[in-house]
């Protein structure tokens, strides 16, 4: 025996009307995709709900089912008329759906994940890849796909990731200290170009700080009140710009980045995370890559891909291999703190990318701030001096004002620039930190290696110096330099090639009476003591180098 139906409630709709109310579901569904991604008169969602209205307007007291317990006569006619119903509305809803799933595939490509969409990864059948990352930063520093933290320190664009359908670059301006911009097309892009970069430094730019450009027009350039933009180009390009990480939006991963010491800019998730200068940008591709930008430190990137093809460049050849994509630095040629992140890139791809493949010069916005890289313009003060047509006088005397008590040469050239170019008091903290930290370096007794050219002191000059006879290797001469530690007056050293090693001495160094060692190897020359050539000796510090490819200095507090 059944048990009873319940009661039904006051409200409910007869029973008869529960295939219409069903149907109408299904349709107010389709409705509202289509509402979200535009619809049509013919949209089936549109002729299943209008159905589904008329059927409820001709049968107003519960529809077909109760007109045939009424008039069984009729029933073959009307079963046969009720079939044909259920035929029509059961192709509108197989319709339906599929109108649901094109519009699905339309409105949400750039978040869809199964591999129909032209932004998921490459197919790999019953193994899905894993994506790797590559950030690029500062001078710039590379952490590779494979895990290698490497350095380029030239002024250059450069391949970022080359192969046959990618394309993305970079620009490196060493004297700015900082990567300028990024560049992604190829093949891939169906020679489409989307470029991002600092345009502070570019007069002629839509607006200051980062600019975009798709094909050369700008985009992302009028967010709304909160900040926010966002630009599709169909199977190509999705875009948005927010004023601050999006969890929903942005990748946890790049967070959880290793780039192998925290940088005096701060922890490396804070070039990301909260409201980062200049904004987040967020870029998606075909294949399934993917770049973030942020306007910390000029120019933070980093891209997200999956290994389809064989590549080069500065991310390295995405093998699994972090060994065969670096070589250390040189035994002491960097302080120790910084050796993790200091690599020397090796590999294929790493020649400066040719003018003819050159997506930066596409535009004219961006192929301005090449000109400035490849033709040596260049924002270098010199210590009284000013940044030529980049900075007016009244902000280039702050700018030394705010840096006056930084004592190195480059960090106070680095200090200045960056001030005058973002007028942050923040980088003026931050580069006396960095200063501060080498300092504290150097008191331990680190040989610090300052550049190609002789050692000189803040106001440029040559130091007086303390000749050896026989020390001509540099390793010899930083240990010449670092068993040289607890003797006050003793500033740095210099080697020139095919010469001897030199200690660089305050002038009030007495050297019969400082308790010198021997040098490492031979003994000291005769004479030892030599005085700088036509002018007044250097003291104090170690600031920077008198340029000089021939030459090599290192400090010693």
């Amino acid at each position: 025996t059944l048990p009873a139906p319940a009661p039904a409630h006051p409200r409910a709709p007869p029973a008869a009307m529960a295939p219409q109310l069903a149907l109408r579901r299904g349709a107010a569904a389709s409705l509202l995709v289509a509402a979200a991604c535009g619809s049509s008169a013919q949209d089936p969602g549109v002729l299943l709900l209008q159905k589904g209205f008329a059927q409820s307007a001709s049968a107003p007291q519960g529809g077909r089912l109760e007109m045939l317990q009424q008039e069984p006569a009729n029933a073959a006619a009307a079963i046969s008329g009720l079939s044909q119903e259920v035929r029509e509305l059961k192709e509108l809803i197989v319709a339906m759906q599929r109108s649901i799933d094109q519009k699905l595939a339309n409105c949400c490509d750039k978040c869809k994940d199964d591999g129909s969409s032209p932004f998921s990864p490459p197919a790999s059948g019953a193994n899905p890849p894993m994506p790797g990352l590559c950030a690029s930063f500062g001078d710039p520093h590379f952490t590779t796909f494979d895990g290698a933290h490497t350095i380029l320190l030239r002024d250059m664009p450069l391949w970022l990731v080359k192969s046959e359908n990618v394309w993305i670059q970079g620009l490196a301006k060493t004297t700015w200290g900082n990567l300028m911009g990024v560049a992604v097309g190829g093949p891939f892009m169906q020679n489409h170009s989307l470029v991002i970069y600092n345009s502070t430094l570019d007069p002629n730019a839509p607006r200051q700080g980062l600019t975009v450009l798709f094909d050369g027009q700008p985009i992302l350039a009028n967010p709304d009140a909160q900040g926010n933009a966002e630009f599709e180009s169909p199977f190509l390009l999705w875009g948005a710009r927010r004023t601050e990480w999006t969890p929903s939006l942005h990748d946890r991963t790049i967070l959880d980045m290793d780039v192998a010491i925290d940088w005096d800019f701060g922890p490396w998730s804070e070039r990301f995370s909260n409201s980062p200068v200049g904004g987040i940008y967020l870029f998606k591709f075909p294949m399934g890559i993917e770049l973030t930008v942020t306007g910390q430190d000029f120019l933070s990137a980093v891209i997200k891909m999956y290994h389809s093809e064989p590549q080069t460049g500065y991310c390295g050849n995405f093998d699994g291999i972090a060994d065969d994509e670096f070589e250390p630095p040189a035994e002491g040629s960097v302080p120790p703190l910084l050796v993790p992140a200091w690599g020397r890139p090796i590999g294929e791809g790493l020649d400066p990318v040719p003018e003819a493949q050159n997506l930066f010069l596409l535009s004219n916005s961006s192929a301005t701030l090449v000109r400035m890289v490849v033709e040596g313009g260049s924002l270098q003060p010199d210590k009284k001096g000013g940044i030529p047509q980049q900075c007016s006088e009244e902000l280039m005397a702050e700018a030394q004002t705010q840096c006056s008590d930084i004592r190195d040469l480059i960090m106070w050239q680095a200090c200045v620039i960056d001030y005058c170019l973002q007028r942050n008091t923040a980088v003026v903290r931050d580069m006396a930190a960095a200063e501060g930290l080498q300092e504290k370096l150097v008191a331990r007794g680190v040989v610090v290696a300052i550049g190609h050219g002789r050692c000189v002191d803040e106001s440029g000059r040559r130091f007086r110096v303390l000749r050896t006879e026989s020390v001509r290797h540099f390793a010899e001469c930083m240990r010449c330099l670092r068993e040289s530690v607890n003797v006050t007056g003793v500033l740095g050293a210099q080697l020139q090639v095919g010469g001897a090693c030199e200690l660089a001495v305050d002038p009030a160094l007495n050297f019969e009476t400082a308790g010198l060692k021997d040098p490492p190897v031979g003994k000291w020359a005769d004479p030892a003591v030599v005085e700088p050539e036509g002018g007044e000796s250097g003291s104090t510090f170690v600031s920077g180098v008198e340029q000089d490819l021939a030459w090599t200095c290192w400090r010693l507090n």
